[in-house]
């Protein structure tokens, strides 16, 4: 029965963009039938984003869906959109008979042991490459997962580290920290370490509010730094030895001897950036740790298709279960 050829349905569904694959599965290996990039926003539903991808005809098997928010009891209120999904009405809605809901960057963590070295970039080596590996991915939110044990019996652990609150590590920074106070009740590492949060960081080098509706957002801020703006340029250097450095604290919380990733949407966009010297120099100082953190390897993702590739293989699994 493992053998019969069977649909799957795939999908990374984050705040601005959806990616979803359909695929032919047959015992452990997958095709790709059909793949596109939705606009998250403009669906009032994940029914009905996925009913628009979904051609007639097309019937899936399972489906693993991977979202942005913590899933409890395969149940979510995403974090970016005003979604709230159950995975056992949506199976019923969809006709679809083994669904199951991830967190985002838990698909990212069932994707990484699967990406060649090509897909790598690597700001340090380190001395240990078994252990558990950490992921750290900026977006439109920040996401975090761990991912331990066996390519045979993988241990995936989801996070919401992203809403830790923002230490200063600096007099820079400790500027930032009162800046934005004036702003938000609490800042979080997600408030800064976001598409949002480097428009956040532009106006705090330029002197407005960090809520400005006319603040330029992450992409614009890339054009003017090509440009020579200084103020989008000091943007890109905070916002790269802040990444760096919450990618430290992370791996000292979880002792990821098997490296650290900096995943997600804007990391392979700004790796002129994350190759400075003070990036690396955020991540591991850090005393009495920095021997430590020197031994424990930096790299940056660079297929922002990661957490859809993980999402196939766990539906993949669901489908294989039948």
């Amino acid at each position: 029965m493992s053998e019969a050829r069977m649909i799957i349905l795939a999908a990374d569904i984050g705040g601005t963009q959806a990616r979803l694959l359909l695929a032919e599965a047959q015992g452990s290996q997958w095709q790709p039938v059909r793949q596109a990039v939705l606009p998250s926003q403009a669906f009032a539903s994940l029914e009905e984003l996925l009913t628009q991808f979904l051609e007639p005809g097309e019937q899936p098997h399972s489906a693993c869906l991977a979202l942005a928010g913590p899933i409890h009891q395969q149940q979510v209120q995403l974090t970016n959109l005003p979604w709230q999904v159950d995975a056992g009405e949506l199976s019923r809605q969809l006709h679809i008979p083994r669904l199951q809901l991830l967190n985002d960057f838990a698909a990212q963590a069932h994707g990484l042991p699967l990406l060649p070295d090509t897909a790598l970039c690597t700001l340090q080596q380190g001395t240990s490459h078994h252990g558990t590996r950490a992921l750290l991915g900026a977006g439109t939110g920040l996401g975090m997962a761990l991912l331990a044990g066996s390519a045979e019996q993988p241990q995936v652990m989801a996070s919401q580290g992203g809403h830790a609150d923002f230490a200063p590590a600096d007099e820079q920074q400790i500027e930032l920290l009162q800046f934005l106070r004036r702003h938000y009740p609490r800042v979080s590492l997600e408030l800064l370490l976001c598409g949002r949060g480097l428009s956040r960081l532009y106006a705090f080098f330029t002197a407005q509010a960090a809520d400005h509706p006319e603040l330029p957002d992450a992409r614009q801020i890339s054009q003017l730094a090509e440009l020579g703006d200084a103020p989008a340029q000091q943007s890109l250097q905070l916002f790269a030895r802040l990444l760096g450095s919450a990618a430290g604290n992370l791996a000292l919380t979880s002792l990821a001897e098997g490296g650290v990733y900096l995943c997600g949407g804007i990391a392979p966009k700004i790796l002129p950036y994350l190759q400075q010297p003070v990036v690396l120099q955020a991540f591991v100082d850090k005393p009495p740790m920095h021997e430590l953190l020197t031994g424990i390897g930096l790299h940056v993702v660079l297929d922002e298709l990661l957490g859809l590739r993980g999402a196939v293989q766990v539906a993949l699994q669901l489908a294989r279960r039948h």
